[in-house]
């Protein structure tokens, strides 16, 4: 017997059709009712007897809450023909409807391309849908993906999705500004070139943020001038606000925002930011600052050395191979430092370091025991 939920009818009963609150509204009988669960009302357009099943599926009788849901379970293919391609249906009607169906093949497809279908419906359908309507009807409805990107993290479930469409879905939400909290969507940002990654930030409103953002073609030095102009109003308006509230600072409003505007400005942001979002505990965020296009090797050298940053911002720098930051000597010296690091890595780069920074390493109480351990056999062997 299929377990029916308790909660009430997503739809009130002032927003019914006539004929259907005359069969299943809260003034019809009991026998009403249940003739309607059961699909025996001769003479009522197909859409409405499906639409009355609908609402009496959350009827406070359990019987004929369980013969309506079986009724919309088992849609005859006639009524599915005439009900699930009809834009005039209720989309509350046809949500639930793809959800029954998600597994049915011909029915599905019909129910994706009515029109009158929620975008967050297709989040279930996307979990259990065949590799063809994955293809075919969701990957390739890409106004659907903006209003629920949700529907590629389903795709992720569904076994049924080839890794190409996957990965075709959540490169267009990225290249759009839809940035979710998962490594698909850091593996996708990652693919993207330097203008493409500044593309996809475009496409992210960040009018409230302008103060964040770097200028365009400026040196480190023009940057330091302007933080310290920034500063300096900064002190004045202070001055002058003196008793009324204070703005928030830079890290609280970062706080408040969506992962897709911090990625936005880790790789749009000055210096600033990109040194406050290096710490941000999401990774996607923090790997985004790390690899944004305006880095400098100052500041991997800075981050190189920084215990605090994300623990993926020290991989990052120890695995981009496009930069390749490791060539630089302060920055191995700062990754050896870094408790952070591990410690396969660290030690592969024991062997670069001078005799002073080894014996340093060697006897430092910051850096893992293994690492400090390796130090100090290395050095012992290059005294002999």
């Amino acid at each position: 017997m299929t377990e029916i939920q308790s909660e009430s009818c997503p739809i009130a009963s002032d927003q019914l059709p006539p004929s259907v609150a005359q069969a299943a509204g809260p003034n019809a009988s009991a026998k009403a009712k249940m003739m309607t669960a059961r699909g025996f009302v001769p003479g009522m357009a197909a859409a409405d007897v499906v639409f009355a099943q609908f609402v009496l599926r959350w009827d406070a009788d359990a019987r004929i809450a369980e013969a309506a849901h079986a009724a919309l379970e088992n849609l005859p293919p006639p009524v599915a023909n005439a009900v699930l391609s009809d834009p005039k249906i209720h989309p509350e009607v046809l949500g639930f409807l793809a959800e029954l169906h998600a597994g049915q093949e011909a029915y599905i497809e019909k129910i994706l391309l009515n029109p009158s279908l929620p975008a967050s419906a297709v989040i279930e359908v996307a979990k259990v849908c065949s590799e063809r309507i994955v293809s075919n009807l969701i990957v390739n409805n890409q106004a659907r993906l903006l209003e629920a990107p949700q529907i590629s993290l389903s795709l992720l479930e569904n076994p049924a999705a080839l890794k190409s469409d996957v990965d075709r879905a959540i490169d267009f939400l990225v290249r759009s500004g839809q940035i979710l909290d998962h490594p698909q969507f850091e593996e996708a940002l990652m693919r993207l070139g330097a203008d493409d990654r500044k593309k996809a930030a475009d496409q992210v409103d960040l009018k409230a943020h302008q103060d964040m953002l770097a200028p365009e073609h400026r040196s480190d030095r023009e940057d330091e001038r302007d933080e310290e102009k920034k500063r300096e109003r900064q002190l004045i308006t202070e001055e002058e606000e003196a008793g009324e509230e204070a703005e928030l600072t830079i890290e609280q409003r970062l706080r408040t925002m969506s992962v897709a505007e911090k990625v936005a400005l880790g790789t749009k942001g000055n210096k600033t930011v990109r040194n406050i979002l290096l710490r941000d505990t999401n990774r996607l965020v923090a790997v985004a600052a790390i690899s944004s296009p305006a880095i400098t090797e100052q500041e991997i050298i800075a981050a190189a050395n920084n215990k605090s940053v994300h623990q993926d911002v020290i991989g990052h720098i120890v695995r981009d191979r496009k930069n390749n930051w490791v060539r630089n000597y302060q920055v191995k010296l700062g990754l050896v430092n870094n408790p952070k690091t591990p410690v396969t890595d660290a030690t592969k780069f024991l062997p670069f370091l001078n005799p002073r920074d080894l014996k340093s390493v060697a006897k430092s109480r910051n850096v893992p025991g293994p690492v400090r351990n390796a130090a100090a056999q290395l050095d012992k062997n290059k005294r002999r």
